[in-house]
């Protein structure tokens, strides 16, 4: 078959295929050029036509509905109502239509959303007397073959001609010599009848019988060797028909064989698009998973984030609790050792907080080794995808499924990376809550400190009413040892005031300003944490306060 024979097989199988909404009718295989074409096309009851719809003329092999060549808009009928199929047309005009190129086109339906509803079987333009002379019962089966078994057939086909052309000119030159031959007997039997009408003479010769019985048997001989070639003649021609009839019979059975082929391939047609069909509603299935599988992660987060927060709220009202109970506890024990376990629960909590700081590295890091899993998934779906081929359809959607899988893998990647960060962010909020809970506690302390020192300066005043001392408020925006100072104070000799050092708490009743100053400065104490580190070396106290950075 030629190639137009074959580029005329795709758009049949649409034409009748299950999806096409729009039948092409009357499409002859060519038309003539400079000459308006008109497209007659009926509508099924599956589509309503809009005035956005269009039809356009597209090249053989077209791979988007914008490559098209020239397209008119459709009119559609008002008069129409209810689910008949509708038979309308349009026209093409010759100025807009391709030239005599050689090129086969095709009729397509459009859509206002850019869907084909439709498509013809293909055509082209040239001139009639341009027309192939060698059709023959092939041109009006269509068939879809590979360009191999074509040129085979083409192959085939040529040879059968030859073989034909052959024998015909063999029939028509054993014609020419089966009709001498004739002529050559009629000829002779007229001479032979002839002789034996003439009369004998009047006076013969006594040797004129012996030759007329002596010619006689020369034509005699003569015939019987002409009658022997017209039988052989008979016979090669009788041959002739049979190989012609045998070469029939072939012919037959290769449009047998074609018809055969072509079922199979309609056939195979109804398997592929089946399997679309499969494939979309696996697509489908594949995507309400996928929803329902981050629906269920949109609430599994949900769930833990409120569990997470009844949890916090427990550990804040033990706190609160253990807050209160350790307040009581203050209020009836030694002030220096609530302080010395405030500090224990100080140095816990920083503790705590480091392990909340290493844990969110720790989770930083996860999230790098997702991040990095993710490029390395990515980088081998692209290898993957580099390496597909189309050899057959049946791997196509074995491929399909493959990147679909591959797909899902990577969003559970994309998930764990999301959780993991996740993570971070909660891991930074606790950090941040740990750190609120650890300035509380210090400023716990700091008031501590000063209930201590003013419980420590009312004794040394006044030793009779300790409870007194204790029951005094002072102002938080006053300095806890200028509120020592007032307590100590002695108006009347100010040289012998009772100072105590706002670091050791040391009380020194005779000392003055400048020497509380020298000793206050004589300390190590730690910027941030304010411990006292007098008996650490330089460079430990240095590591003490360059810790808390971390």
């Amino acid at each position: 078959m030629n190639d137009g024979t074959e580029e005329e097989t795709v758009p049949v199988m649409m034409e009748t295929s299950s999806y096409s909404q729009v039948v092409f009718n009357d499409v002859p295989p060519s038309y003539p050029p400079n000459t308006a074409v008109t497209c007659r096309y009926t509508l099924t009851g599956a589509l309503e036509p809009s005035t956005r719809d269009w039809i356009g003329i597209y090249k053989v092999g077209w791979i988007s509905t914008q490559k098209y060549y020239t397209y008119v808009w459709v009119t559609p009928s008002l008069d129409h109502v209810g689910p008949e199929p509708l038979v309308l047309q349009v026209v093409f005009s010759e100025s807009y239509l391709p030239k005599d190129d050689g090129e086969f086109y095709q009729f397509c339906y459009v859509d206002s959303f850019g869907h084909v509803k439709g498509a013809s079987t293909p055509f082209c333009f040239q001139n009639p007397a341009e027309a192939s002379l060698g059709c023959s019962l092939e041109k009006d089966l269509l068939v879809i073959t590979t360009q191999e078994q074509t040129e085979k057939m083409e192959k085939e086909k040529e040879d059968f001609m030859k073989e034909i052309v052959s024998l015909k000119e063999t029939n028509v030159i054993l014609k020419k010599e089966l009709d001498e031959r004739l002529h050559e007997i009629c000829r002779l039997r007229s001479s032979i009848e002839d002789l034996k009408s003439k009369d004998k003479p009047e006076s013969p010769l006594p040797d004129v019988p012996s030759f007329t019985s002596t010619e006689e048997q020369n034509y005699a001989q003569s015939l019987t060797s002409l009658q022997e070639k017209y039988d052989r003649a008979v016979q090669k021609i009788h041959l002739l028909k049979r190989d012609r009839t045998e070469l029939q019979e072939q012919l037959e059975l290769k449009n047998g064989e074609v018809l055969r082929l072509n079922t199979l391939l309609k056939e195979t047609e109804q398997n592929y698009n089946k399997g679309l069909d499969q494939v979309k509603l696996l697509q489908v299935d594949v995507q309400s998973s996928r929803k329902d599988y981050e629906k269920l992660q949109t609430e599994i987060q949900e769930l833990r984030m409120k569990k997470t927060l009844e949890d916090r709220r427990a550990e804040n009202k033990a706190l609160q609790t253990s807050f209160s109970e350790h307040e009581a506890q203050l209020k009836e024990e030694n002030c220096k050792v609530q302080i010395q376990a405030l500090l224990s629960q100080l140095t816990e909590a920083r503790g705590l907080l480091r392990s909340e700081v290493q844990s969110c590295k720790e989770a930083c890091k996860r999230a790098e080794t997702a991040e990095r899993e993710l490029k390395e998934v990515t980088r081998k779906l692209e290898e993957i995808t580099l390496k597909q081929t189309e050899d057959e359809k049946n791997n196509q959607i074995q491929a399909q499924l493959q990147q679909a899988q591959l797909q899902q893998a990577q969003d559970k990647i994309y998930e764990m990376a999301e959780t993991s960060r996740l993570d971070r962010e909660k891991l930074v909020e606790r950090n941040e809550e740990l750190q609120a809970e650890v300035n509380k506690l210090k400023r716990a302390l700091f008031d501590y400190q000063v209930a201590s020192v003013a419980a420590m300066s009312d004794q040394i005043s006044n030793p009779q009413s300790p409870s007194a001392s204790l029951e005094q408020t002072y102002s938080p925006d006053s300095h806890l040892y200028d509120n020592i100072d007032d307590l100590t104070a002695n108006p009347s000799d100010p040289e012998k005031q009772i100072r105590v050092c706002q670091h050791c708490h040391e009380v020194f009743p005779g000392i003055n300003e400048v020497e509380l100053e020298e000793h206050e400065q004589s300390h190590k104490v730690c910027p941030l944490c304010t411990l006292i580190c007098d008996d650490m070396e330089q460079q430990e106290f240095e590591d003490h306060v360059y810790s808390h950075e971390d």
